[in-house]
């Protein structure tokens, strides 16, 4: 029952744009916090300048002609365990930029269709959720690209709505499931092709932190060495770059 709620709340099985040509790009945004104690910041600024640089991102990849999909992981079902401060100040950020987004003039420019993909998404406020649904319901007949957001999101919960869908249970114990039949019920349809996540670490870090864990099976990694306020454009060129000359293996 839980997951027909969570349907309900935000994005219910959403159809995405179904692509023959076009790359799926994923964001794990790593560092906000951290970035901001080495500045003698507040939680709430680094938030505040991570917001800058997710603009930058999905800005710089609706200018990428090769890109057709856009992931961004905005908040996980494990971050609503945060003091409630920290929560609210996420809140108002996002609501500004949500609005912010409403507005602006590259969404619509470019036909950028935006989704807000939940598994918790009850845990939002209200005013919040109104949001979320205002910008669905303003891009959901563009067909160019597609942007998804992940709020209050994990992939273990997506798979196992998958899996538990009222369609799936019946094919499951009639004929087996196939992966066409689960990939129908994901809220994220299409397989990522290449992840980007930061963090100043020193060693290279692949962890998936519950993103997309059916669709990125395949997905090429790739890590910038710098809290997710630093980025530069340039640090996404340079992954770019590393994306389309690195051999895609698939598993083969």
């Amino acid at each position: 029952m839980l997951c027909f709620l969570q349907d309900m709340v935000v994005s219910a099985d959403s159809p995405h744009i179904r692509r023959t040509r076009g790359y799926h790009v994923g964001l794990i945004p790593d560092g906000n916090r951290r970035w901001a104690r080495q500045k003698g910041l507040t939680a709430g600024e680094g938030h505040a300048e991570g917001s800058k640089k997710t603009e930058l991102f999905i800005d710089w990849c609706i200018d990428n002609p090769e890109i057709a999909e856009i992931t961004v992981y905005g908040l996980s079902e494990e971050n609503f365990k945060r003091s409630s401060a920290e929560l609210e100040n996420l809140y108002r950020i996002y609501q500004t930029k949500f609005l912010e987004m409403l507005a602006k003039e590259k969404i619509h420019k470019n036909r950028v269709r935006v989704s807000i993909i939940s598994t918790r998404g009850e845990n939002f406020p209200k005013k919040l959720r109104d949001v979320f649904h205002e910008i669905e319901e303003r891009t959901k007949e563009y067909d160019n690209k597609q942007l998804n957001f992940l709020m209050g999101y994990t992939g273990q919960a997506e798979i196992i709505c998958a899996v538990t869908s009222p369609l799936n249970r019946v094919r499951n114990l009639l004929f087996g499931l196939s992966e066409k039949d689960m990939m129908s019920k994901l809220k994220v349809k299409n397989p990522c092709d290449f992840i980007v996540r930061t963090a100043e670490e020193e060693n290279e870090r692949e962890a998936k932190s519950g993103f997309l864990l059916w669709q990125s099976a395949y997905a090429e990694y790739y890590h910038i060495k710098k809290w997710f306020p630093d980025i530069t454009e340039e640090d996404l060129n340079a992954a770019w770059r590393y994306f389309k000359t690195t051999g895609r293996r698939k598993g083969l």
